[in-house]
């Protein structure tokens, strides 16, 4: 085992990048300095602006993000306050046409029944002025028949307006009505 120490310690002295070195600490520590110095006055400003700028860009487009939700958000308030609206205003519609159309069909058929009656009432009047016609032609042919048949039984005793009366006053007396209203 000896012989392996003995090599260990000659690679161990062999290294020169083992070995403390004060000249290179010193130099090293200077180059480190002059490094700091130069990456803080050229390199570092430049850097930290541009984070800065980076920064600011991201922190307004969030901002403006919000804004657009925001703006998003009031809209679709707005769009469902409009079709809600247009929803009531369909539905008022669709309730006016309705009642428009129950109002136009009782219109037709309270125009048809005042139709039918103002028919039905002339017929009437024409059934009635007819009836009366004929009972008054019926009247005047009885008066004729009449006075035919009074002449043919008193031969002549009687004048025709002496007959005329006769019957007239027969007819007066007479309920001629039952006729008309048959």
């Amino acid at each position: 085992m000896p012989v392996h120490l003995a090599h260990i310690d000659v690679v161990q002295s062999g290294n020169p990048l083992l070995q403390p070195s004060p000249g290179l600490m010193v130099w090293t520590l200077v180059t480190f300095g002059l490094t700091l110095l130069i990456l803080s006055k050229w390199v570092f400003p430049p850097v930290a602006k541009a984070i800065e700028n980076r920064r600011q860009e991201i922190a307004q487009s969030i901002d403006e993000a919000e804004r657009s939700r925001d703006e998003a958000l009031q809209l679709l308030d707005e769009y469902k306050v409009r079709l809600s609206e247009a929803q009531k205003e369909a539905d008022a519609l669709r309730e006016r046409g309705r009642k428009d159309g129950e109002r136009r069909g009782a219109d037709l058929v309270s125009a048809a029944q005042e139709q039918s009656q103002r028919v039905l009432a002339d017929q009437g009047a024409q059934l009635d002025a007819q009836a009366r016609q004929a009972a008054s032609g019926l009247r005047d042919g009885v008066v004729d028949l009449a006075i035919a048949a009074a002449e043919k039984a008193t031969r002549g005793a009687l004048s025709d307006a002496d007959h005329r009366r006769l019957i007239e006053e027969a007819l007066t007396e007479a309920d001629l009505s039952k006729l008309t209203k048959a």
